[in-house]
Formats: structure tokens, sequence, C-alpha cells
């Protein structure tokens, strides 16, 4: 026996071992296209909203003015239009807030954060009680700038519920439910 010679490979069993986990990261699904595309549109109608009210102040406020003291006569005018100012102030303010606190919760969603899914309808059922009320407080500016205070807060809130629904879909769900570890990686 020439013990020089190299020994002869065993055959090997033919055997596959399945990964542990997904190669690479799970692609978006549509509905989370739509869920933004949706919001964009409500965070259009409200910088609308505000356009008109940044360039028609003065008819806006006066519009607002006038129907506080209709409904009240004894109401100072010095009184009525600062209380016009202040709720037009109170509407942009609360609006910008809102929309700021929006976009946050949809880049926290894009990053597959579960906590945004909660923010945003948190941001949604505000955003909604906001345009409705809003729509309440601007009820005698109406006929100023294409009837956009008709209009524009129903729109949006509109929009919003639309929106705040899309996030509870199955497959936005799914996605935001199925994390790999390379859907992870640059995620804080």
């Amino acid at each position: 026996m020439d013990r020089s010679a190299p020994r002869p490979q065993p055959p090997r069993p033919d055997v596959v071992v399945a990964p542990l986990h997904d190669n690479g990261p799970t692609p978006p699904p549509r509905s989370l296209v739509t869920v933004f595309t949706v919001w964009a549109a409500s965070f259009a109608v409200f910088t609308a909203q505000a356009g008109v009210l940044a360039v028609e102040y003065e008819t806006v406020s006066d519009a607002l003015a006038a129907g506080l003291t209709e409904r009240d006569p004894t109401a100072d005018h010095y009184d009525a239009s600062s209380a016009a100012d202040l709720s037009m102030l109170g509407v942009g303010g609360v609006g910008l807030l809102l929309v700021l606190s929006g976009l946050a919760a949809l880049i926290r969603l894009r990053r597959r954060s579960l906590g945004a899914r909660t923010a945003l309808t948190i941001v949604g059922a505000l955003t909604v009680v906001a345009a409705l009320l809003s729509w309440n407080v601007l009820v005698d500016a109406r006929d100023v700038a294409l009837h956009v205070f008709a209009w524009a807060p129903l729109l949006q809130t509109g929009l919003v519920i639309a929106g705040t629904t899309l996030l509870y879909s199955p497959p936005l769900s799914a996605w935001l439910h199925s994390r790999s570890p390379q859907d992870l990686r640059g995620i804080s």
C-alpha cells in the first residue's frame, strides 16, 4: 500500500441550506406611494388656504370682522378686527404645525418606523379636527378667492381621512412588520 498517494474523497451528500433571512430589502408596496400622494395633496390644499390667507389678508380679516360685528352689534370694531386677525393666525399656525408633524411622520414611515403609523394617525385626527374648525371659523370669508374657505377644508379633511385609512392596508401593514436585517441598515 502506497501511503504517498492521495486518499479518494468520500461522496458528498446533496444538502441545500436555505438562508435564514432574505438577501435584499423588501421593496415598499404601492400603497405607500398612494399614502404619500394623498398626504401630499392634503398638504397642497392647506398651502392653498395659507396662500389665500397671506395674499388676501386684509380682505379676509375685514370679512371676518364684519361677520363678528354683524352677529354682535355691540362689539367694538377694534376687538372684532383683533379677533379676526387672531383667528387667521391660529388657523395658519396650527395648520403649519400639523403639516410639519405630518411630514416628519411620513419620513419615519418611509424608514419603516412602526410608531410612524400611529403618529400619522394622531396627526390625521388632529388635522381633521383643525380643518373642520377652520371651515367653521372662516365662514364669513368663504366668498374670498374662488370660495377657497368653503371647499378647501372639506377637501383636506377627505384627503387626510383617505390617507390615514390607507395606512392600515394589508400590503402596507405586512411591509411594516416584515423587516429584514438589510431593511434595518441605516435606520435609527
